[in-house]
């Protein structure tokens, strides 16, 4: 199917972040299959993961790209183009001047260009999604992979859905709701958002994040079970409850053939634990690296950890659930009892959890996997079909 689409995703290119690899992919996908696509994202001055590749590397075909920078101090130049943001739309918050950059800096790119739709991701991009609908008349598909605004994330994230927007902030909810259709990853978000989003559910659509397809290559045993949590374990998620778990469950059963790595970005107190904790030669903490070697570093795995802050009900899809899948690597969730995370595990998708507020409860499931490990019997891994290629494709074919 050919369409043409401008799609404006601020965390896209380059990859250096959870949100730019689920869109990267999304690229990859539409763009080698029929889309012609117009790019419009965000140079970030500060990343997850390091980001050389250019996109053809990706194998991202874009009709045309821009990479909108912006000047994130507080002077008289962004000061001026939020006061013209909140003149414009009404609300205005921290970035949102980027807005700014794009409409009135780059009329050029899309004034005169016919699109079947314009697709926004990440914010400030819906302040331009709005602004193209309502004064060229464009289709406009917004896309919520997290609660919007943030404000109204669940503690510990934000203040939850009663959080009281303050008066330069009122506006968002209806430039929201003025979209013609909404994406979210799971219905869990969907249902949350719907609180205070006033769309009719006839408007949205589930799309989950795409997962590649695994190979069916085997996992080489090297005499030991290797752990791997890759990506943000910053605040509010804590992991040093899975440490102290961890750290528990090798003494008490002398298990000396594991070991647990973390890839990423850490706080000062996790490595202060890591290098105190008993023992200390089995857990390792790793810098972060490109993307695309994260997926072959996951080949080394027998299985992986995500690891979510403790919410009352959880209700985001994290990138790594479809990249740990791709690489056909077990996964051992240590999430809210309640949520999308234990949803897959009660579907198999995932194939071990523990609530993340319970110690006790970690330590024995390292213990099962260790068990299920030692007898030859580690569970496999789960491709969900609704993560793949096809599913997805068709379901872009239908908006």
């Amino acid at each position: 199917m050919s369409k043409k689409i401008l799609f404006i995703a601020p965390s896209s290119y380059p990859v250096n972040s959870p949100e730019a690899i689920v869109n990267i992919k999304l690229l990859e996908l539409l763009s080698n299959n029929g889309y012609e696509i117009d790019l419009i994202s965000k140079k970030i001055k500060w990343s997850n993961y390091p980001s050389t590749q250019s996109l053809e590397d990706l194998n991202v075909k874009i009709n045309r790209n821009i990479v909108v920078e912006v000047d994130n101090k507080f002077t008289l130049k962004t000061l001026l183009q939020h006061l013209y943001i909140y003149l414009l739309f009404g609300t205005v918050f921290k970035g949102a001047h980027w807005a700014y950059e794009v409409i009135f800096k780059n009329t050029s790119f899309f004034k005169d260009k016919k699109y079947d739709y314009v697709i926004t991701k990440d914010t400030p991009s819906f302040l331009i999604g709005y602004y193209l609908k309502k004064k060229y008349g464009l289709k406009w598909i917004a896309t919520w992979n997290d609660p919007y605004p943030p404000l109204k994330y669940p503690v510990p994230y934000g203040s939850g859905l009663n959080a009281k927007m303050p008066f330069y902030n009122k506006n968002i909810i209806k430039i929201m709701d003025f979209a013609d259709k909404h994406i979210f990853p799971n219905e869990r978000l969907r249902n949350y958002m719907l609180n205070y989003l006033d769309p009719d559910k006839n408007k949205t659509i589930i799309i989950p994040h795409l997962a590649y397809e695994p190979s069916n290559e085997n996992k080489e045993n090297k005499g030991k079970l290797r752990l791997i949590h890759s990506g943000n374990v910053r605040a509010p998620r804590d992991p040093k409850i899975v440490v102290r778990a961890f750290a528990k469950f090798i003494r008490e059963n002398n298990a000396d053939d594991v070991v647990l790595d973390f890839i990423g970005i850490f706080e000062n107190d996790l490595r202060e634990l890591v290098g105190n904790v008993d023992p200390t030669n089995q857990i390792s903490l790793l810098p972060p690296v490109e993307y695309k070697k994260s997926l072959e570093l996951l080949k080394e795995y027998d299985v992986a950890l995500i690891i979510e802050a403790p919410c009352e009900e959880g209700i985001f899809l994290p990138t790594k659930v479809g990249d740990y899948m791709s690489n056909n690597t077990p996964i051992f969730s240590i999430s809210p009892s309640v949520g999308v995370l234990n949803d897959l595990y009660k579907n198999g998708d995932v194939q071990y959890f523990a609530d993340i507020t319970n110690e006790d409860e970690i330590c024995m499931e390292f213990k099962k996997v260790y068990s299920d490990y030692k007898n030859g019997q580690l569970k496999n891994s789960s491709f969900n079909y609704t993560y793949g290629k096809e599913y997805i494709l068709n379901l872009y074919n239908t908006l």
